[in-house]
């Protein structure tokens, strides 16, 4: 392939690189948003998964009061004795930017339910042996709990033109109402937006030229060469 045809293929694939930045900037949502079944959804993959001797079976998550609530089924071994129990945690939204992802950070870890050796363990009930068991798994818990969530990440951005201007543009993820928002910068946006067309337009009158001298260049490549 000559250099003439090369130089040919960069502008084209640059030139719908950035017709497609510059439609997606101009049309493209501010906002993403995720209901409490798609993010449920998320959390649930490749489950159930053994994280710090800790058994994750399930992920159930509710949204309300811009809240976000885990409930969490699992299964563990503390003091000799099998333990399953339902935890209920608060969820955190996290934006990791050297990792392009958003995570949840599990806050006010509560057992709600416990069993041992099959056996529910209700409220203070169980005596010694349940009162010790529960004061640790509760340590157990939060350690597996945090390292599975920390993870997981309930969304992470594509390495394309869409992915970068997202990246670049983001300003909050929050709870709100009964999704997880995570919301962009419309002025940022529309300084991307500004880019795309400029680069097109270079490439506009980059391609004019090439069509109207199609010798442009050969000359100092064949400096380039007989130097």
């Amino acid at each position: 392939m000559s250099r003439r045809r090369i130089a040919w293929f960069v502008v084209v694939l640059v030139g719908l690189l950035s017709a497609a930045g510059l439609l997606w900037s101009m049309f493209g949502s501010d906002r993403l948003t995720f209901t409490a079944a798609e993010l449920q959804s998320r959390l649930n993959q490749q489950l159930p998964r053994t994280v710090r001797d800790v058994t994750i079976e399930r992920v159930n998550v509710a949204l309300a009061d811009n809240r976000l609530g885990l409930r969490i089924a699992l299964q563990a071994r503390v003091l000799q004795q099998p333990v399953s129990a339902s935890v209920s945690a608060r969820g955190v939204p996290r934006f990791a930017a050297d990792e392009a992802a958003v995570y949840f950070d599990a806050d006010e870890i509560k057992i709600e339910q416990l069993s041992i050796a099959g056996r529910t363990v209700l409220g203070e009930e169980g005596g010694r042996l349940g009162n010790t068991v529960r004061s640790a798994l509760q340590g157990v818990a939060e350690s597996g709990i945090k390292a599975y969530l920390a993870a997981r990440p309930v969304y992470r951005f594509k390495d394309d033109v869409k992915g970068v201007v997202l990246k670049a543009t983001l300003v909050d993820v929050a709870i709100e109402q009964n999704t997880l928002a995570v919301t962009f910068s419309l002025w940022t946006l529309t300084l991307a937006a500004a880019m795309f067309a400029l680069i097109l337009i270079i490439l506009v009158l980059l391609i004019y030229w090439l069509i109207r001298h199609p010798h442009w260049g050969l000359n100092i490549v064949d400096a380039v060469v007989n130097g």
